[in-house]
């Protein structure tokens, strides 16, 4: 049974509210995600910490649509893409070509070392989408890949873009047994404008922010991953003593948003010829990349009448 206490997301203030920050922990959506595809264990990693990421940065936007996360890229993994809706269902695909991803691993003469996101990537840009539906309702921001993990390379964008003190750090736990889980989790820390809060006349603003990054990086995997422990309580053994305030966050679950008719839909504006192409023994077959839900079409109900 998985516990109540991941698949959730905490906001917290410290300091006075001049940081700001959001602890996401995964468990049973990120298996949910992964039971959909047979991906091999560097992927399967890789995909979890994206997920992990999409959710901590969604949670720092009011939105009403989609958040999106995409990599796109010429390393053995060229597409991550995480959605995450405004309701808290994620899902979550990737593409890759295990040739290279095992020429990579044989070059960097690690085995059974956990690799960085980074290193199987290669080079190519990270995209933020958010879609509230229509143009004139979806924002984006892109950064290129740089960073020796996928919390640099996150942390990047905000740093050139957003221009925002950001601290992120991501976790990943590997299953142990083949019985065990994936889990994946993520805190984000951030420096909210002076207006936001205010600290102490005595207290250096920039000591504080350093302060907090060591807390952030005391954190263990033992600890993250403690089906026991609440967010609430992890983030009370960082900043007890740093006026902390924590409330409750999103909920997340699988949720894919393929169906029957936005597929027919697609397929029925494509010309005949095209139409006729895919056909095979009168039949045009689909599957979700996200899902792996199989859709069958007669070439009859695509053709124009």
């Amino acid at each position: 049974m998985v516990s109540k206490n991941f698949d959730t997301c905490a906001s917290f203030h410290i300091n006075n509210g001049a940081f700001y920050g959001r602890m996401v922990r995964l468990d049973e959506v990120i298996n949910t995600i992964l039971s959909k595809h047979q991906y091999t264990p560097v992927v399967s990693g890789i995909l979890a910490e994206s997920t992990a990421l999409a959710a901590l940065l969604s949670s720092t936007i009011k939105y009403d649509g989609l958040f999106t996360f995409q990599t796109q890229s010429n390393g053995p993994v060229s597409m991550v893409v995480v959605d995450v809706s405004s309701q808290g269902a994620i899902r979550a695909s990737a593409k890759y070509d295990e040739a290279r991803i095992e020429k990579a691993k044989s070059l960097r003469k690690t085995e059974d070392e956990h690799e960085e996101t980074p290193h199987f990537l290669g080079g190519g840009y990270m995209a933020f989408t958010v879609d509230q539906g229509g143009p004139d309702k979806m924002y984006q921001g892109v950064v290129d890949i740089q960073g020796k993990t996928l919390a640099e390379c996150a942390m990047r964008y905000f740093k050139q873009s957003e221009q925002i003190d950001t601290y992120i750090r991501l976790f990943l736990q590997a299953p142990a047994t083949p019985q065990s889980h994936w889990s994946a989790a993520g805190v984000l820390l951030q420096k909210l404008p002076s207006y936001g809060g205010k600290l102490d006349a005595d207290v250096d603003i920039n000591a504080a922010w350093e302060e907090a990054v060591v807390f952030i990086d005391s954190l263990k995997n033992e600890e993250v991953f403690d089906a026991s422990l609440s967010a609430a309580d992890l983030l009370h053994r960082l900043f007890h003593a740093n006026g902390l305030e924590v409330e409750a966050g999103p909920q997340y679950h699988f949720g894919c948003r393929c169906n029957r008719d936005k597929l027919q839909a697609v397929l029925s504006s494509m010309s005949a010829a095209d139409i006729d192409a895919m056909t095979e023994n009168g039949k045009i077959t689909a599957e979700c990349n996200f899902c792996g839900e199989k859709y069958s079409f007669e070439k009859g109900e695509l053709l124009k009448q």
